[in-house]
Order: C-alpha cells, then structure tokens, then sequence
C-alpha cells in the first residue's frame, strides 16, 4: 500500500500566503507613489532688513506659494520677541500675501531671526534684520511719469438729434428722416436712439436702420421710445435712417408718425490712466512715503481718485493748476502694501476731464 505526502499542500498555503502579502505591499506602495505628494512652501522675498526708531511699528508682507492644505507662521531668533502675524495655520492656493507687524522696543538695538513657514511637505525661511535706532536719514529717487490725461463723462451726451418731423409711406409717396453722428471717442458704454412719437396714422411699421442694418421694425404708439445700438456697430461715422413700411393690403393706405424729438445719446466709459512703479527691496523694507506732483489743466473741476495698488490714497478736488501730494498711509491709516512692481491709478469721480504733465514721482525711504 502506498501513502500520499502531506507536505505538499502545506508548501502551497505557505507560498499562497507569501504573494498574498507581497501583493499587499505591492497595493500600498503604488498607493504611496501615485498619490500627489505636497511640495513645501515658498517665500518672497527671501531677505527683509528694516530699520526703526524706538516705541514705533511697521507692517511688513511677504508672499507664499503653492498649493499648499495647512501652513504655519512662526519666527525664531530675537525677532520673535517683535513679530506677530495677521493670520496663522491657513490654506494656500497658487499664492497668498501676508502681513507681519513689527512692534520696536523702547531701547535701541538689533533683533534678527527668520520667519518660518511650514506646510506638511517641509518649510522655507525668509531672514529678517529689524535694526531700532535713534534717528533714521531720508534718501530719495525721481522717476519721471509721461504725460496723460483722464477722462469720465459718464452722463449721457447727445451726439446728434432732429426735430418736429413726419416720416410716412402711402403707395404713391414716401418720407424718411436721416440723422448722422461721429462719437467724440471710441470707448463708448452704450449708445441709443430716443424717441419722443406726437402723432401716428396708419397700420404700418415704424423701421430704423443703422448704418444700412435694420434694428427696429414696430408699430408704434404716441409717447416716448428708446432703441438700444448696438455698440460694436458703431464706427467713427454713422448714418440712421427712420423710414415707413406697410405690407399687405395696407400699402394701398398711408402710415406716418410724427416725431418731436430723434435724438443719439452717447455714453462713454471713464477713462482711468494706470502705470507700472519699481521699487527696489531696500526702499520697500525701508518705505517713507511716495510725493506725487504735476501741472494740471481741468475741464468741470472734477473729483480725482487716486490709487497704490488699489489701495486708495486720495480722492478729493485738485487745485486749478498744479498738484502734489505726498503718500504715507492710505486713506483708512493703513500702511501701504507695497512691491517691487506696483500699480498706479488716477482716475475721475464726477464728470470732466484733467490733463497732468510734467509728473514726477519721488520715493522716499529710510537709509539702510
């Protein structure tokens, strides 16, 4: 008689339950692989130095990037005695600003450290020298601002208009109105034809045509009528033509209207002027203020407003002739966020216009 082996089954469970465990690492670690792993932040800039005099405050900001779940802020060294951040353990996508406030002692001396950001993929730093001195020296830049003008006539302008008219068609006869425009500027919000109809007679349609396209065909009553045009149409030269139509049996009849008032209103977009300003990062870490002057000639005395980075720094009336103003904080007391390319806007509240030459920036900082 012969006896089967046992063993052979107990080395196939013993192999079974080896790939069994390898094919689980195996799971897990493409699991590790193929999932996105978080890239630790990045900071700019990379050095800030400041100085202050004693019992005085500065409000510094730096920028993180990345696409980041959680980071926080903390500062080491002798800075961290100083420093306090407007925000703590927050979310990043793409990019984010944050202000630190530095708060300067009353005795004089240096505090240094860094500030640390950290996100769960690692951190960066940015080196931070705060110096408290007893008296700081102004330095100054001028940068020269090409000449140019701003301009909001945001209320309607009549741009042309035709009045006590008939317009009518009868089998025999026929009356058209025509009105031209040219628009004073391009930039045009939105244009229309208004209409104030006395009279009408007749069955048949009222049409309008701009440049040759038709834009109205209606029977219309006594009373007031506006017709939009459409502003992409609308070309440095433009002709509307108001006419009669009568279909069916009704052109053995005659229809007219009789219109007191065609008029064109025109309104155009506000016009701000923007320019690019460089700062390097010794005046922005050392920032005093920017003085901003100009020869001016106004049209309506209008209300200006004027803008760093949109934050607002002035909005008031500026004198007849000339211009100057010097810029610390803006206009709730807050310091200015300034960059090493910042934006700048004049732009108008009421209606006029102002033409500025002869500009010039000066950037005052503290020396380094």
């Amino acid at each position: 008689m012969r006896f089967k082996s046992q063993a052979q089954p107990r080395v196939i469970d013993e192999f079974a339950f080896v790939l069994l465990g390898a094919l689980i690492f195996i799971g897990i670690m493409l699991v590790f692989w193929t999932t996105p792993q978080e890239l630790p932040p990045s900071l700019e800039p990379r050095t800030i130095s400041v100085k202050m005099m004693p019992n005085t405050q500065k409000t510094i900001t730096f920028k993180i990037y990345g696409n980041l779940s959680s980071v926080n802020l903390e500062a080491n060294g002798t800075l961290s005695q100083i420093i306090s951040f407007s925000e703590n353990n927050f979310v990043v996508n793409g990019e984010k600003e944050v202000k630190a406030v530095l708060k300067a002692p009353t005795g004089y001396g240096k505090y240094e450290g860094y500030i640390i950001a950290k996100g769960k993929g690692g951190e960066d730093a940015i080196k931070v020298s705060v110096h408290v001195v007893p008296s700081l020296s102004l330095t100054s830049r001028s940068i020269s601002i090409e000449d140019f003008k701003v301009i909001n006539y945001g209320n309607e302008r009549v741009v042309a208009s035709k009045s006590d008219f008939v317009v009518e068609k009868s089998l025999f006869s026929s009356k058209e109105a025509k009105l031209v425009f040219s628009p004073e500027r391009m930039d045009i919000e939105e244009v229309k034809l208004k209409l104030a109809i006395s009279g009408v007679g007749g069955s048949g349609y009222l049409v309008v045509k701009l440049n040759g396209n038709e834009i109205l065909k209606k029977k219309l009553a006594e009373g007031f009528e506006e017709i939009p045009l459409n502003v992409s149409n609308i070309k440095e030269t433009n002709f509307i033509t108001i006419s009669v139509e009568n279909e069916g049996l009704g052109i053995f009849s005659k229809t007219y209207y009789e219109i007191y008032e065609a008029k064109v209103v025109v309104r155009y977009k506000s016009i701000p002027y923007t320019f690019e300003l460089s700062l390097s990062q010794q005046e922005i870490d050392n920032f005093y203020s920017l003085e901003f002057s100009s020869l001016v000639v106004q049209v309506n005395n209008p209300v200006i407003e004027l803008k760093v980075n949109n934050q607002k720094v002035f909005i008031g009336k500026v004198p007849i002739s000339a211009f100057r103003i010097n810029i610390t904080k803006d206009l709730l007391g807050n310091e200015l966020l300034l960059y090493q390319t910042n934006n700048i806007s004049v732009s108008l509240l009421t209606e006029g216009e102002i033409y500025f030459s002869n500009n010039l920036i000066r950037v005052h900082s503290y020396l380094s």
